[in-house]
This record gives structure tokens, C-alpha cells and sequence, in this order.
């Protein structure tokens, strides 16, 4: 092909545009996609356009090895459809009127440069309508007894699930309202942190059978008071409660509801009492995420059906509170996950119209059962039900389409998580675990150096740093930071897993060794899954029995084996054809 050098006038206009460009905030801070950009410019001047494939953009941008397969690693791919999507945002932004646009049409990785007419700067788009965007905070515990704490906790959040239901109404879930327990006063905190033009605040009060409800709606930027109201009730009362202030809220703050809304939607399914205070202690140790923690969850979850065998809710919470400990590597798979689904089967017949259990059969579907086309379908279900429920996107991003590798997908839905939950630390790990996958280790690290500025004790960003540099081959950094997450968590199998790969990457052997024997002492006394041993006969070389243990995970239908298709840390073990054939057996590429 006849390869055209350009002239230098415009060679030099085009090199003056480019220095323009990487200046600008949206590429000044992304030294990757500099180079990206810097490479297919300088090809398309000197004529070497068609020189530009996959290959030579992941070895020369990405610093790939020559071994480098782009079938495998689609670092390339996902970068391009990044830098084109900086590109048309500085050009419909700060560089509408430049006259050199470049551009890099989808499927190619060599750049269209062109001049454009001089003509006036296209007048600015007018804004999207508004969005009604609420924080729910933590209603404040005033009762005599500190322990109360849980009720406040969970009125609050079934205030915040009763609210998602409302059409035009965007609404901060939990785990970033509760990050501003004791901010509930500092508006501008809530307005520029939770991104939230209204805060409703409050507190609780249980003295004996009789509770007291204080609520106020109030304008972030003027701190004017929209809506106040106290109720003074019998504590049988507080589903009805529940939904006077919802239905308050949403008349003042004149919400365009859709047609043939209904708001008896802002109810949630009723159940007694009794059943009801045990469901909201289960959910209050739920959220913290420890290992005792959530046992304790599963045994109020447990007594919450056995209060009410007609409770939904509870029967929900006992499906996240199995699904979890059986992810967290805590409970088998073939004794949770049956528990988990004919617990989230039973609150779908009791309540078809509940939200919450639809991730649950989800994850279920696609990590235990293989049933990926199925866990498709109840995702989508959970967000006709409930399009605000932040967990079904997040579970869609990290669960759903990152592993089967729908990557774009995966990113739109996690930022759409992090629109509905801005400061969940959660979601944010979850956000750079996506980056982690994508081979985006600088991008990830960055996300998890964020979440630990505000929730410095939030042990899983600390693994997930170690586990990025991990794959940077920054092996002493990641022992550093496996071990200070282990401090913190204890003796999970995952992170003793990771650790023994790094030892045994960094060369030290026998620490490696050590790790593995620690793994199999405790596999004595309890359940510990296989993945964690596989990691470690990796970091040792050991193909064959990292292999081993892979089958066995496999006939166990562990958790973690649903990311082989994607994670970077099999690489190692994708030339091996027993590694392929686990590929299609779990419904994946």
C-alpha cells in the first residue's frame, strides 16, 4: 500500500493541535492515553498509518512482551473506545471550535485528521430536565437504649428503599448515607459529596411499646426547611409511618410522576412486628461484613421467617446473608447456595413485586448453576422492579458482565451503581477491580489510594492494591499490602491465597510453602475453598496441581472459578488445554 508522507505545513499545524489536546484536563493526568494518542498522530504524519494494529499499539503503548496475544488480553480495544470517548468529549466541549479535529473511528486504531469550515461555535446544549436527587441520612438513635441503634438504622434504609420505587426520583443508597452518620448538619458535606439537592434528617425515639419519628426535608444549598413532622405512635405503627413520609416527600417536592403510578408503591411488603425488628437487626450486622457478622445476620434473618414464615423481606436478607458467606469463601457452595436460592425463591412467590431478591437468584444463576442467560433475564427483571436498587447495577457490572467480557457494559453499570451510592466504599472497590481486569493497573490503584483516604480501615482496597501490584510484578509492595490486609480481616482463604502467590513469585519459596500448609491446616477444621491453593501452586510454578485444584473448584462450584475467563491472574495458565476446557464447562469464552 502506497504510504503518503504529509506535507510539513500541515504536519506542524497537526503536531501544534496534539500538544493542544494532551494539555487538556481530560488527557494531561492519563500519561497511557497520551502515548496512545501520541503514537497514532505521529504514524498518520509520517504515513505508517496502516502500520497501527493491535499488536504493535499493546507492545509500544501498553508495554506489552512480544508474547503479547491481543485474543487474550483486550487491554488495546478497551482503550481505544476510552481515548475516542475523550476525544468526542473535548471536541463537543473546549475544543468545539478548533479547526483540526482528530479522531479515531471505531474498529481502527490509525487517526482521521481533518480541517474543518471556520464557523461560530455551536451553541450550547441546554440541560438535561432535573432530577429529583435525595439523601436519606441516618435517622439519629435517641432512645434510652444505645443498642437501638439497628431500628434507626433500618427505618432509615426502608425510607430510602420505598423511595427508590418513585419515578423521577433519584435516591443516595445506604452505604453512602451512612458515611455521614454524624454530618446529618453539614448541607454543603451531603450537596457537593452525595450530589443531593435535598436531605431528609431526623431521629428515633422507642420508649417501651410507643415510638417517636421527628423528620425534616431539607434544601441542601439553603438549609431551608421543606417538610417537618413528628409522629407520635405505637410501635405497630411503623410501617404506616414509613409510608406517610415517603408519600410527604414526594408531594413536596412535586415529583412528575408517571402515568397510572400508584403511590401504594412506596409500601413495602408488610409483615409483624416481631419478625419485622428481627429482619432490621439482621441487616444492621449484615452491612458490616465481617465474618462473625454476618453469621449473626443469618441467625436474626432465620428467626425473622420463623416470627413471620410470610415475610419477604426476611426472607430476602437470609438469601444476601447465605449468598455472601458462601462468596466471602466461608460457607460451602453446596450448602449455602441451595439455602440462598429457595430462600430468594420463596420472598420472589411471597412478593413478586420486591426487588432486592432478583440479584440474589442472579448471582446464583451464573456462579453456581452456569445459567448465564437466566442470570441476564432476572437482572434486568431487578431493574424493572426497582431501577435505583444500586445493588442489582453493581452485581450487573462486577458479576454479570465483566466476566463474561462485556466491558463497556460492566463500566456504564458500575458508574451508574456510583451515581446512586457516590461514597460506598464497596462500590469503589468494585469500580477498580473492573480497572484491575482491564489490565488498567495505574487506574486501579488510584480508585483504591481514594477509597482509603476517606475509609482508611477498609481492608479490601488494601488487598485489592496488593493484588494490583501483584500483577505489576511489584512484588514486595504486595506483600506489604496482602499482609496489612490480613491485620486487618484475619485469616481469609482468598487473601492467604494471594500471599502465597506473591512469596512465591518473589522467589521465597518456603513462605509460600508455609502459606499453602497454613491453607490445607485449616481446610481441617473447616471449609476452604480450592481457589485460594490454586493461586499459591501458580505463584510456585506448580501448573499441574494449580490445575488439580482448579477441578476440584470446579466440581465444587467455588465462586472466584466465574472469573477465569477475564482475570489477569490465570495468564499464566491459559496456554494449558485443561484450562481451556473449564472455559466453555462454566459458560464462558
Amino acid at each position: 500500500m502506497l504510504q503518503v508522507r504529509q506535507p510539513e505545513v500541515y504536519r506542524s499545524a497537526v503536531r501544534q493541535q496534539l500538544k493542544k489536546v494532551l494539555a487538556h484536563p481530560l488527557f494531561k493526568r492519563s500519561e497511557r492515553m497520551r502515548r496512545f494518542l501520541r503514537l497514532g498522530v505521529e504514524h498518520a504524519l509520517d504515513g505508517k498509518a496502516a502500520e497501527l494494529k493491535e499488536y504493535l499499539v499493546g507492545v509500544e503503548v501498553f508495554d506489552r512482551r512480544q508474547s503479547y496475544d491481543p485474543r487474550v488480553d483486550p487491554i488495546v480495544r478497551v482503550e481505544a473506545r476510552r481515548l475516542r470517548s475523550k476525544l468526542k468529549a473535548y471536541y463537543d466541549g473546549d475544543g468545539r471550535a478548533d479547526a483540526i479535529v482528530i479522531e479515531f473511528p471505531a474498529g481502527s486504531y490509525a487517526p482521521q485528521i481533518h480541517v474543518r469550515a471556520a464557523t461560530a461555535p455551536p451553541a450550547a446544549k441546554p440541560p438535561e430536565p432535573g432530577v429529583n436527587t435525595i439523601a436519606v441520612l441516618p435517622l439519629v438513635n435517641l432512645s434510652p437504649n444505645p443498642e437501638h441503634e439497628y431500628f434507626s438504622d433500618g427505618l432509615t434504609e426502608e425510607l430510602i428503599h420505598a423511595l427508590t420505587k418513585v419515578p423521577g426520583m433519584r435516591v443516595v443508597a445506604w452505604n453512602s448515607a451512612a458515611r455521614l452518620r454524624e454530618r446529618q448538619e453539614d448541607l454543603l458535606a451531603v450537596r457537593q459529596q452525595l450530589r443531593a439537592a435535598t436531605a431528609l434528617t431526623g431521629s428515633v425515639r422507642i420508649a417501651g411499646s410507643s415510638l417517636r419519628v421527628r423528620a425534616q426535608l431539607v434544601d441542601t444549598e439553603t438549609g431551608v426547611y421543606l417538610w417537618s413532622e413528628t409522629f407520635d405512635r405505637p410501635m405497630q405503627d411503623v410501617f404506616a409511618i414509613q409510608e406517610e413520609i415517603a408519600r410527604a416527600i414526594v408531594r413536596t417536592l412535586s415529583v412528575h410522576l408517571a402515568a397510572g403510578w400508584d403511590d401504594a408503591a412506596v409500601g413495602r411488603s408488610r409483615t409483624t412486628l416481631s419478625s419485622y425488628d428481627l429482619y432490621l437487626k439482621g441487616r444492621y450486622f449484615w452491612h458490616q461484613r465481617t465474618p462473625e457478622s454476618l453469621r449473626k445476620a443469618i441467625q436474626h434473618f432465620q428467626a425473622a421467617v420463623a416470627a413471620d414464615e410470610r415475610s419477604a423481606l426476611a426472607c430476602a436478607g437470609l438469601a444476601d446473608g447465605y449468598s455472601l458467606l458462601v462468596d466471602y469463601g466461608l460457607m460451602r457452595p453446596d450448602e449455602g447456595i441451595p439455602q440462598a436460592k429457595a430462600a430468594a425463591s420463596r420472598a420472589v412467590e411471597l412478593d413478586p413485586s420486591l426487588a432486592e431478591p432478583y440479584p440474589s437468584l442472579a448471582l446464583i444463576c451464573s456462579h453456581y448453576d452456569r445459567d448465564w442467560k437466566k442470570a441476564g433475564y432476572l437482572y434486568q427483571r431487578a431493574l424493572e422492579l426497582n431501577p435505583n436498587y444500586a445493588t442489582t447495577h453493581h452485581w450487573m457490572a462486577t458479576d454479570y458482565y465483566l466476566l463474561l467480557g462485556r466491558f463497556e457494559e460492566a463500566l456504564d453499570s458500575i458508574h451508574m451503581a456510583l451515581q446512586l451510592d457516590p461514597i460506598s466504599s464497596i462500590l469503589h472497590e468494585g469500580h477498580g477491580f473492573i480497572h484491575m481486569v482491564l489490565r488498567r493497573y495505574e487506574d486501579a490503584l488510584r480508585i483504591y489510594r481514594g477509597i482509603l483516604e476517606s475509609d482508611p480501615s477498609f481492608y479490601k482496597a488494601i488487598t485489592s492494591m496488593g493484588r494490583a501490584h501483584l500483577q505489576q510484578g511489584k512484588y514486595a509492595e504486595a506483600i506489604s499490602m496482602l499482609e496489612k490486609g490480613r491485620s486487618l480481616a484475619g485469616d481469609l482463604p482468598s487473601i492467604l491465597g494471594a500471599l502465597g502467590q506473591a512469596y512465591g513469585l518473589a522467589g521465597e519459596r518456603q513462605r509460600a510453602r508455609d502459606m499453602l500448609a497454613h491453607l490445607q491446616e485449616l481446610a481441617r477444621a473447616r471449609f476452604i475453598p480450592a481457589t485460594p491453593m490454586v493461586m499459591v501452586h501458580m505463584g510456585l510454578g506448580e501448573k499441574q496441581q494449580a490445575l488439580d485444584c482448579l477441578e476440584t473448584a470446579f466440581d465444587r462450584h467455588e465462586v472466584p472459578l466465574t472469573a477465569l475467563g477475564v482475570h489477569p491472574a490465570y495468564d499464566s495458565l491459559r496456554g494449558e488445554p485443561r484450562f481451556a476446557s473449564l472455559l466453555p464447562r462454566l459458560g464462558l469464552r
